[in-house]
């Protein structure tokens, strides 16, 4: 199967404008809480989407992988980082964490290098 980082986020956009059509202030809200949780504070951004990303490669979730991953891409996280960040997820999450890690994240993390 191959990926394509660019597509998943897009796909992921217009899903995301399609319901902010329907339910515009539940979609808002939304926007405004997941901002502010990703805010610096006594953790930075690039630490934030590292969590996020071992969140997502645990649950298996292409959406998030993507985001997650670009986001990291996006805030310098190094190579290193990303790849002990799949490390945690497959210690938490197993076999299945792990095969999403050497599959998806790895494949979306050079797509996304490689830009």
């Amino acid at each position: 199967m191959t990926l394509n980082g660019e597509k998943i986020l897009d796909r992921y956009r217009k899903g995301i404008e399609e319901v902010h059509d329907a339910l515009p202030e539940a979609v808002s809200e939304y926007n405004r809480f997941t901002g502010k949780a990703f805010e610096s504070g006594e953790i930075d951004r690039a630490q934030k989407h590292l969590t996020a990303l071992a969140i997502a490669v645990k649950d298996g979730d292409e959406s998030s992988i993507a985001y997650h991953m670009d986001q990291c891409v996006g805030h310098d996280c190094n190579d290193q980082q990303i790849h002990e960040t799949m490390m945690v997820a497959a210690a938490y999450g197993g076999g299945s964490a792990m095969s999403h890690g050497v599959t998806m994240g790895l494949e979306l993390l050079n797509q996304f290098r490689n830009r």
